[in-house]
């Protein structure tokens, strides 16, 4: 998969430099252990296919690669033989989930009312198989209509134009109701047919198969963020990011990205039309081959290069655990290279203000937080304490000291008199059973705070309600800025004692001292005393830069594009 290599680079060196050191604990977080601690979400590879056939090709495509679970987007055979497919191609020992909705060549037109009835009935069967545990589904009254979901994915499937006894307003009031109560992180709506901008051009016939001429279905999906994924029209194409579909529109941010990113949010989707699944690739043709809106297109080729190499939509979604991006491959048989298509999708509520880099980087942030709690969180506390310690054999003057500068300072967050405002969750939300929290899993546990992206953890970054805590499901806290007076107060309360074990003799002293001091006001910026910096930390120490994620270190991510010229050199 093509991807953005400046940005890993970035995170990794991020992860490898991270230094737990706030409590003077020198130990290094290495990429290995990094990997391989389990945070976040569940990652699962979902293979989205269409228009198979029961044809050796299409078990070749299902080969292409391993997945967790498939969705086909319709016409599993030709011939109407509504066994065909389930028995020849799909798994009979599968482990994998399947979800499948019907198409045209499985519709009571093309095939006769009870082998349309045989098609229902055998796709309902195996989503409720046992082999489809972890997916729940609620059906329409005639099962041509699904809502599922699997782990924090939302999968609505419908059949407008196909269904025999559904028609498409009662398949537009069944994705209303479902998607309008989704609170599942990724969502889906899945159909066989198009509407006539989002084909390339085999069938001319200016028809909206889906939406027909009422309310459009793909902004009804696009307003609530769901990618869009239909068939039919035997191409592979998928468009820019739409913020209309009824009269196209491209999003304003979609232009200002490379065309392998891509950002979804409310109002704003995609379409990716994948029918190449093992019978006949089609031919582009007219208006419809050249609209602005696609963003990449694979059909039959003009001298026919591409008819054996069929294909399948390859999506790996909460890569690495981050909840809010998906990688995808459109791959094929027959070809070297196998990938024609790949692309990274984030879901960004405001690409205005967030660039999908920081999603990347703010993920990486709290997934080293939860590491070091959970390895050194016990490891930092011990030596803090030990710290602290007074000898058997020396003891020193106790001192209370006192100091301030005149400038601002930022209290300790975790220090209950610093005048931090601490927000109670809602006590009425049922505890997570996991380390998740949000609509779908409930509330942390107590002292636990709930993370913008939906994690349980007691680190600022998940309880900072201006770092997007979720004051509902947990614990948040407001951390406040104290300014204080520029003066140091020494004062010596008691006597000490010195004794030493090499000579026979002691010394005793008594001693009552008070000082007062002032320090000079200064506009200089002190250094940090780990490998972080900022406001809240200080400068760089031995002429090191500061990246815009807050990092010190000496190379060119931490040294150009974003570089903190306050708190480090910068090239």
């Amino acid at each position: 998969m093509k991807i953005n290599k400046k940005i890993i680079l970035n995170g990794l060196l991020i992860a490898l430099d991270k230094i737990v050191g706030s409590h003077g604990a020198n130990v290094r977080i290495t990429e290995a252990e990094l990997n391989n601690f389990k945070y976040g979400a569940d990652e699962f590879t979902m293979n989205i296919i269409g228009d198979t056939g029961t044809e050796k090709e299409a078990k070749q495509v299902m080969n292409l690669f391993k997945f967790d679970a498939m969705l086909h987007l319709g016409d599993y055979d030709y011939i109407c033989k509504p066994d065909a497919y389930f028995d020849n191609i799909l798994d009979s020992k599968r482990s994998y989930k399947f979800l499948g909705i019907l198409g045209n060549h499985e519709s009571a037109g093309e095939c006769g009312k009870s082998k349309y009835n045989r098609y229902v009935s055998l796709l309902y069967n195996q989503m409720v198989s046992s082999r489809n545990s972890g997916v729940s589904c609620t059906f329409s009254p005639k099962k041509t209509m699904w809502s599922c979901k699997y782990k924090n994915m939302r999968i609505i499937g419908l059949s407008p134009t196909i269904s025999e006894d559904e028609k498409r307003k009662d398949q537009l009031e069944f994705l209303k109701k479902h998607l309008s109560q989704s609170t599942e992180d990724w969502k889906i709506c899945a159909w066989h047919y198009y509407d006539d901008y989002y084909h390339t051009g085999k069938y001319i016939k200016n028809k909206n198969y889906v939406s027909g001429d009422g309310e459009n279905f793909y902004d009804y999906c696009r307003l609530h963020g769901a990618i869009i994924f239909s068939a039919h029209d035997h191409v592979y194409a998928r468009t820019k990011v739409m913020t209309k579909f009824s009269s196209p529109q491209i999003d304003s941010y979609d232009k200002k990205t490379s065309s392998n990113i891509v950002q979804i949010r409310k109002g704003a989707t995609l379409n990716i039309l994948n029918a190449v699944g093992g019978w006949e690739i089609y031919i582009e043709q007219g208006k419809y081959k050249s609209f602005s809106h696609w963003q990449k297109k694979y059909a039959r080729g003009d001298k026919s290069e591409n008819a054996k190499k069929y294909g399948s939509l390859k999506c790996k979604f909460n890569v690495g655990g981050n909840n809010k991006k998906a990688q995808c491959e459109f791959l094929r048989i027959n070809s070297n290279p196998a990938v024609f298509d790949s692309f990274t999708i984030y879901r960004n509520d405001d690409p205005k203000n967030i660039s999908y880099n920081s999603i990347d980087s703010k993920f990486l942030q709290e997934k080293v937080s939860a590491y070091e709690s959970k390895n050194y969180g016990k490891q930092i506390s011990a030596k803090s304490n030990s710290g602290n310690k007074t000898s058997n054999v020396k003891k020193t003057t106790t001192r209370n000291t006192k100091t301030t500068s005149n400038k601002n300072k930022t209290t300790s967050r975790n220090n209950k008199s610093s005048g931090n405002k601490t927000i109670i969750g809602n006590n009425n939300i049922k505890i997570s059973n996991s380390k998740r929290c949000g609509p779908e899993y409930g509330r942390c546990k107590n002292g636990y705070c709930c993370s913008k992206y939906g994690y349980c953890n007691t680190t600022d970054e998940h309880c900072d309600v201006n770092q997007g805590c979720q004051k509902e499901y947990g614990t948040c806290k407001v951390f406040k800025t104290v300014k204080k007076s520029s003066t140091t107060k020494k004062t010596t309360k008691k006597s000490s004692t010195k004794k030493t074990t090499k000579k026979s003799s002691s010394t005793k002293r008594k001693t009552s001292t008070k000082r007062k001091t002032t320090t000079k006001k200064s506009s200089s910026i002190g250094y940090s005393s780990s490998d972080k910096c900022g406001p809240s930390y200080g400068k760089c120490r031995n002429s090191k830069c500061c990246s815009k994620y807050g990092w010190c270190g000496s190379s060119s991510d931490y040294c150009k594009s974003g570089c903190q010229s306050l708190y480090g050199k910068c090239w």
